[in-house]
């Protein structure tokens, strides 16, 4: 059953959330140093029996609207981000991949859609967890683009493996920071906010987990009336930068793609939080660990959706309203 953007949550009980799982954050599998990462906690059970695989990955369903859906990866670890955005004239980007292990499901929702060929591929920040799957989606599907910030990361073989298979098939890159601007057909806009302008690659200097992740590309998509904000892995040093700067009247959103993967430890401060202000909240984790963060949400009036929680998500709309249709519904288990 698809739910209007402006509907609200429920709102967890403390008893309810330790009833469910273990406490913890969400964090990204790495190929090199990175702060440390909880062990992730077992999936919360689903009350309900309802399923809509088949609705979520209908590719005729939403022809004409815009559509964004997020790719539930299955997998004991953190398998990462990918979603792929699709415009009312069925142009089509891909974003991020997951691990190199899930782009095989990356792939298979691809063709599930009825997807041979992407306009458009774009890679948020070199992290084995949004590059990995470039490999196996390269390999099996055509690419008129690849986008990317100016970050080349050649001692990690994820980034390695994509940029070969990229190579291998003549994909034209493009690297993009602040300012830059692209569209996807003819009514969906991108801008990008960050990273900042002329700071990549030399800022980066140990390639340690913070400095990359705070480099991610930050984007604010539009599509009639209504604006979405995606913001890859950014810490809250990179949110409170975003706040301070010029492009601070353009981080209100009614959709926003919750900072690296819903990790509280790291990212959505509640200055972000509030200075977006989204009726809609994404989190794309396959194992959900941020309670605190849902309730903080949702306390805000938006409605929260996880990968974990719900499946592959599905947002459409017409320029106007946003809805979305979730694989699975889910409420946390009572006693």
């Amino acid at each position: 059953m698809a739910k209007r953007w402006v509907s609200r949550g429920k709102v967890w009980t403390a008893a309810a959330i330790l009833g469910v799982l273990l406490a913890g954050c969400t964090g990204a599998k790495q190929e090199t140093t990175t702060a440390a990462t909880p062990t992730p906690s077992p999936e919360p059970k689903q009350t309900a029996a309802t399923v809509r695989t088949e609705q979520v990955l209908d590719k005729d369903a939403f022809k004409g609207e815009l559509t964004i859906r997020y790719f539930h990866l299955s997998g004991a670890d953190l398998m990462g981000d990918s979603f792929l955005i699709t415009s009312p004239d069925g142009k089509t980007m891909l974003v991020d991949s997951g691990l190199p292990e899930a782009g095989q499901q990356v792939a298979g929702y691809l063709t599930k859609l009825g997807i041979q060929k992407l306009d458009i591929a774009l890679n948020t920040h070199p992290h084995i967890d949004h590059i990995g799957g470039f490999a196996t989606v390269a390999k099996e599907k055509e690419i008129g683009e690849f986008l990317q910030v100016n970050l080349p990361y050649p001692k990690s073989s994820a980034y390695n493996n994509a940029m070969a298979a990229l190579q291998a098939k003549n994909v034209p890159v493009k690297a993009l920071e602040e300012g830059g601007s692209f569209q996807l057909g003819k009514d969906v806009k991108f801008e990008v906010l960050a990273p900042p302008k002329g700071s990549l690659p030399d800022a980066v200097k140990t390639f340690s987990a913070p400095e990359i992740n705070d480099y991610g590309m930050v984007l604010r998509m539009t599509y009639g009336d209504r604006v979405f904000l995606f913001t890859a892995d950014i810490y809250k040093h990179r949110e409170t930068e975003l706040i301070a700067s010029e492009w601070s009247d353009k981080l209100k959103a009614d959709m926003m793609d919750v900072p690296h993967h819903g990790s509280e430890s790291t990212s959505s401060s509640e200055s972000f939080l509030n200075a977006v202000s989204p009726q809609i909240a994404v989190m794309s984790a396959n194992n959900f660990q941020s309670p605190n963060l849902k309730e903080r949400l949702e306390k805000k009036n938006a409605k929260v959706y996880s990968t974990g929680l719900h499946g592959t998500i599905l947002l459409h709309s017409d320029g106007k309203t946003i809805e979305v249709v979730t694989e699975k519904d889910w409420e946390p288990s009572r006693k």
